[in-house]
């Protein structure tokens, strides 16, 4: 049964929203995926913030083209998945690359991607996998505020403890020779 007109435009819209929304679009081709796999997947994306959505691909290039965003048509071949990952797009496609890993790149495999206005070809998509996590650049950047001022308090602190070290040496030095006597 054709979808109707208005169906399409219900699902350009939706499509235009989950776009607006992700930060990062990753295609892949799906051949053979079981129910349970499929859930499996959707389970692991939803867990990191992405979702997967499985399009007619004319609609989502005319979601695409309303938003003035690129479109990857050599990524467009066969069965694809368009992977939605939200604001932390390293959890989000490390979670596809463990799914990709489970089930075989013969079954899934990445084609390409979108990032922002910049087309991707499948291994930059893959690579997104390599970014940090958010809970990883946090922790890096509370490290790199925190360094100097440890470095600092260290600096400070150093003449302090030096002169209580060489106190602490004279006393055990003199109660040494005070009980040898």
């Amino acid at each position: 049964m054709p979808i109707t007109r208005a169906r399409k435009a219900e699902l350009i819209e939706s499509y235009m929203e989950m776009i607006e929304k992700s930060h990062a679009v990753v295609l892949g081709r799906y051949v053979g995926l079981t129910v349970q796999e499929m859930e499996s997947l959707r389970r692991g994306l939803r867990e990191a913030d992405a979702r997967i959505v499985v399009a007619k691909k004319t609609l989502m290039k005319r979601a695409l083209q309303e938003l003035d965003r690129p479109i990857p048509e050599e990524a467009f071949d066969g069965p694809i998945g368009f992977v939605f990952l939200g604001e932390d797009i390293g959890a989000g496609a490390k979670a596809l690359k463990a799914f990709i890993k489970e089930v075989g790149k013969d079954r899934f495999a990445i084609t390409g991607g979108i990032l922002g206005d910049t087309v991707l070809d499948a291994a930059a998509a893959a690579s997104l996998a390599d970014l940090p996590t958010k809970d990883v650049m946090r922790a890096s950047l509370i490290s790199a505020i925190v360094a100097p001022m440890t470095s600092l308090l260290a600096a400070i602190s150093a003449p302090q403890r030096d002169i209580v070290g060489i106190l602490q040496a004279r006393i055990d030095k003199e109660g040494g020779e005070a009980e040898a006597a």
